[in-house]
């Protein structure tokens, strides 16, 4: 029943946010999304629960459309990620940083455009996009037992936000509605495989 509850909370706040005139209602949706997945699966390393507060103020952040509650939702997510990283740093493998150098070249590409793309806002963008990297370079490092659940979160978590800085900063009209519609699908399912992934793991 409680992983039902963050499934049904995700779907509906997935189905809101591509709605136009539903914040009201997203108020309650969006809010309620860290919570339920607290409830689901509970953090037992202070990494992943630093990871789900600062995601859940990101989330309440980001209901507003100001380039001041943009800033705001970066920093959170960008300490949900210190978080997360610091969580799967403990849990790495030797032998298992193959793909930490590709990934963490790929996120320092992508912190150029969308740097570039951002204007003002560019300088925390790019921290926030090599942040993110770092913490999908850490997942790539997990081994055993729900490992590739926690790399397939960081990814999707990876592509959600590539999708909410697109729709933000370089695309307009039907284009950035489609990818706007994508990003709450992608995050929400991105939270529920990094923890429950997590959680095998331990």
């Amino acid at each position: 029943m409680k992983k039902q509850a963050y499934a049904v909370a995700a779907a509906v706040d997935s189905i809101a946010a591509a709605v136009r005139g539903t914040r009201s209602v997203r108020k309650v949706t969006k809010t309620s999304l860290m919570p339920a997945l607290a409830v689901a699966t509970p953090p037992r390393d202070p990494g992943m629960a630093l990871g789900l507060a600062g995601s859940w103020a990101g989330d309440v952040a980001l209901l507003g459309d100001s380039d001041q509650a943009f800033r705001t939702g970066l920093f959170s997510f960008l300490m949900a990620h210190v978080g997360y990283t610091a969580a799967l740093a403990r849990r790495s493998e030797p032998g298992s940083r193959k793909a930490v150098v590709p990934i963490l070249t790929a996120s320092a590409a992508g912190a150029a455009v969308f740097a570039r793309a951002a204007g003002p806002l560019g300088r925390p963008v790019a921290l926030y996009v090599l942040t993110l990297g770092t913490m999908v370079a850490a997942a790539s490092t997990a081994r055993g037992t729900g490992a590739r659940r926690v790399f397939g979160g960081a990814a999707l978590f990876a592509a959600s936000d590539a999708l909410l800085g697109a729709s933000r900063f370089v695309l307009s009209g039907r284009a950035a509605r489609v990818a706007s519609a994508g990003v709450m699908p992608t995050y929400t399912a991105a939270q529920w495989l990094l923890h429950t992934g997590f959680a095998r793991r331990g």
